[in-house]
């Protein structure tokens, strides 16, 4: 019994010292520290009896605990004991604890924890730079605010990374951050390529041992834009034949060299510095422009420019020697269809014959020739251009043999005679019949002829009658001067039915004649077509193409005026050419010998207008800026109609004059 007692004593004595001591938390903690900040909790520990235990203060964070403070502590009866141990967050104090935590209390078998609360290592970034879009070489500003998570600035410092694709080393700065606010200046260099780019921000602080203890990292996307810098011109080919096409582009090129989009003017310019071609184009994409077929050789210029930048670079229209033949019952038509002399020897042979032909001609020039042998059909071959080309024909003579213009190429004087005959026969006969066909021509009266008469000169047009003091006359045996020439051809193409209707339409033509006289032009009339020819023998001066062009226009709209009030109206065609001619006056009167196909073109030309006004190719060529032209396809035939002719009121008050004396006189 007294054992049991002793035992009962000893237990009771025990109790009371377990539940003599208690912990009481003053304070808790706030919600949220970073680290780097200090928690002080504020607690008291109180005993009911005398005590000594080990008080004991930790740590927890997310299942970690870490202790922070161990010692003993003795207490009497009633006696109570105040605590308030800062808890500073740095690593050399609480490790890597952060998150959700709590303080935990122990003084003997007395446990008492914390409210809990947040342990943060993270940092907001706010930036209040509002460019993304930058040049090399820009200064660029970087600026922003960072806070704690705790609602607190930092004090610390902000690294900045430039991502660059492809390239080992990226751009980096550093600064300060003071107060929150941070602000970091650098440029980009000159050859960084233009794409987009990561722009990494990374706020941090250090503890006083050099830790980091709380950072922040936020992207921001910039755009490197293309800088031009390179202006190249590319040729596709920096040589071409006339007729060809020219394909030339300019290419723009950035900090690093690659093409970047953009427009670029790019000029064309003869050898002489006139303009040929001017257009704006995307770079990188061809502007065509084609080789007049005609083009002699020669350097051209091109340039380009675009954003202040301009290249340059030279193309040639190369010499072509080419010739065309064709073969015409007996006869070889050679033409000279490259833009240089041609001076070769053409092999033809006849059969099994082979036969040399020296050959000259001037550009677009030709020449003919008789081939002749004993009677019967022989393969003709020509070769000429490199190339070979065969035709079957049926011949007639007595030998093999080319004759150019019906005189053989052997020295033989009977033959030399025969033909001369022949040639002067048909020579007589041909300028009679030319003669007879011509628009112009002197009327039969004696052969002595008053100055008055010889001044003014009456010509028929299918028995209508007009009147020209500068006569032109075709003739196969000229003695003059080959020279460019100007041509203005009128067609008439309804000429018998305004002889029946007896209009007045003669006033119309006389008026045309009278303003080419006027301006030194001949005239020469074939059938129903009008020639006014402008050549430097009588206007001394080798600019003659606006002169024709004025005579046309006036032409033109004297036939449209009288139009608007005439019953039989006048369906005339008008064309403006340009070529060569061999020419001599005798007098009043021009002898003159179209070269090539001039004539010829000229009539085909006016049988395509409708009372427009067509040029040649080679007429609007030297025309240039006179005029604005439309081109036009008709027939396979490329011709250009006038649109606007500059400085065209001398014209219209002509018209004007003209229209007014006809209206007094009906």
């Amino acid at each position: 019994m007294k054992l049991r007692f002793f035992v009962l004593a000893i237990v009771a004595i025990f109790l009371i010292n377990i539940v003599s001591a208690d912990i009481i938390i003053q304070q808790n903690p706030s919600n949220l520290y970073n680290l780097g900040d200090t928690i002080s909790v504020p607690i008291k520990i109180t005993s009911l009896a005398d005590t000594s235990n080990i008080f004991g203060m930790s740590l927890i964070c997310n299942g970690a605990e870490t202790e922070i403070v161990k010692l003993p502590i003795s207490l009497t009866a009633g006696q109570e004991t105040e605590r308030n141990d800062p808890v500073p967050l740095i690593k050399g104090f609480i490790g890597d604890l952060t998150g959700d935590c709590r303080i935990k209390y122990t003084f003997g078998s007395e446990v008492k924890l914390t409210d809990g609360f947040k342990i943060s290592n993270s940092i907001s970034i706010i930036l209040t730079t509002i460019e993304n879009e930058f040049s090399p070489l820009q200064e660029i500003t970087i600026a922003g605010q960072a806070t704690k998570e705790n609602g607190k600035n930092v004090d610390g410092f902000v690294d900045m990374e430039l991502t660059q694709s492809n390239e080992s080393k990226n751009i980096v700065a550093s600064d300060t951050v003071r107060g929150g606010q941070f602000s970091l200046k650098f440029s980009l260099p000159k050859e960084t390529a233009a794409d987009q780019y990561l722009l990494k921000i990374n706020i941090f602080e250090k503890d006083s041992n050099g830790e980091i203890i709380n950072n922040g990292l936020t992207g921001y996307n910039i755009l490197v834009s293309h800088v031009a810098t390179n202006l190249e011109t590319v040729l596709e080919n920096d040589a071409l034949e006339p007729g060809q096409i020219l394909r030339v582009k300019a290419v723009m090129h950035d900090q690093t060299g690659q093409p970047m989009g953009s427009t670029a003017t790019i000029i064309v310019k003869d050898s002489t510095g006139k303009i040929l071609e001017q257009s704006e184009v995307a770079t990188d994409s061809f502007l065509e422009v084609q080789i007049p077929s005609s083009n002699l050789p020669e350097k051209w210029a091109i340039t380009s420019s675009s954003n202040g930048l301009e290249s340059g670079i030279n193309f040639n229209v190369i010499a072509v020697e080419k010739i065309n033949t064709d073969i015409i019952n007996k006869t070889l038509i050679v033409t000279n269809v490259g833009n240089v002399l041609y001076n070769h020897t053409l092999l033809v042979k006849i059969g099994d014959k082979p036969l040399n032909i020296d050959i000259l001609l001037d550009v677009g020039e030709s020449k003919k020739y008789l081939l002749s042998a004993p009677d019967g059909r022989y393969d003709i071959e020509v070769v000429a251009n490199g190339k070979s080309s065969i035709d079957n024909v049926f011949l007639t003579g007595k030998a093999v043999d080319i004759s150019e213009g019906g005189v053989t190429l052997e020295n033989n004087t009977i033959i030399w005679i025969v033909i001369i005959i022949i040639l002067a026969f048909f020579g007589v006969k041909l300028f009679k019949r030319l003669y007879k066909r011509s628009f112009f021509g002197y009327p039969v009266s004696s052969p002595i002829r008053s100055l008055a008469e010889r001044k003014a000169e009456k010509v028929e047009l299918r028995r209508t009658s007009v009147i020209t003091k500068n006569k032109a006359e075709l003739s196969l045996n000229v003695k003059g001067d080959q020279q460019d020439v100007s041509l203005v051809c009128l067609k008439i193409k309804n000429i018998d039915s305004l002889r029946e209707s007896k209009t007045n339409y003669e006033a119309v033509l006389q008026q045309i004649i009278n303003a080419s006289e006027e301006q030194k032009a001949y005239v020469y009339g074939a059938q129903d077509s009008i020639f006014l020819i402008y050549a430097p023998t009588k206007t001394k001066t080798f600019r003659n193409e606006r002169a024709a062009l004025d005579v046309a226009k006036k032409a033109s709209d004297l036939v449209m005026e009288y139009n608007k009030l005439a019953r039989e109206k006048i369906n005339i065609g008008v064309s403006v050419n340009h070529g060569t001619m061999v020419a001599g006056s005798e007098g009043n009167i021009l002898k003159f010998m179209a070269m090539g196909t001039l004539m010829n073109s000229a009539k085909k030309l006016a049988s395509l207008s409708d009372g427009e006004l067509l040029l040649s190719e080679k007429m609007r060529d030297r025309l240039g800026a006179d005029i604005k032209t439309q081109k036009k396809e008709v027939s396979g035939t490329t011709a250009y109609a006038v649109r606007e002719i500059r400085d065209d009121e001398k014209s219209k008050e002509f018209i004007r004059k003209f229209m007014d004396r006809m209206q007094k006189g009906n």
